[in-house]
């Protein structure tokens, strides 16, 4: 019976325990992080979207608050439409969780994601004939 104490102890001696810790600073690039065949990457070295800016210059005031980048707005909404993310609040709350989706947005991790309303919001905005970025998808 001793003998058998023994091997079982001394199995649960040699299981590994990871404790779960929190680094105050992490460093790394999320270029790195994500694959060279990624989807997003392969979207990101074939599509410009500098057409974007352009087309909707016209929309925005030279005054008041400023918006938020059209630009940003159509990637989050291409990622939810390439990845069937139908609701824009499930979209928000993906995009704080996915690198691959922060890189193609250009999203630090220290930036503000637009809230889930500012989608609705800004589709409702009819823009030269086209619906803002619903449109343009």
């Amino acid at each position: 019976m001793l003998c058998i104490l023994a091997i079982v102890g001394g199995l649960l001696l040699m299981m590994g325990h990871h404790d779960r810790s929190e680094a105050l600073f992490y460093y790394f690039r999320l270029e790195d992080q994500v694959p060279e065949n990624h989807l997003l990457r392969l979207i990101e070295k074939h599509i410009s979207f500098d057409f974007v800016r352009e087309r909707l210059k016209d929309s925005y005031s030279e005054t008041g608050r400023p918006s938020i980048d059209p630009e940003l707005l159509l990637r989050i909404l291409l990622i939810g439409y390439l990845y069937g993310v139908s609701s824009e609040r499930k979209l928000v709350q993906e995009l704080r969780m996915h690198l691959a989706w922060r890189w193609f947005t250009g999203l630090g991790f220290d930036q503000e994601i637009p809230h889930h309303s500012t989608f609705s919001q800004e589709s409702a905005r009819a823009v030269s004939g086209i619906e803002f970025v619903r449109g343009i998808v």
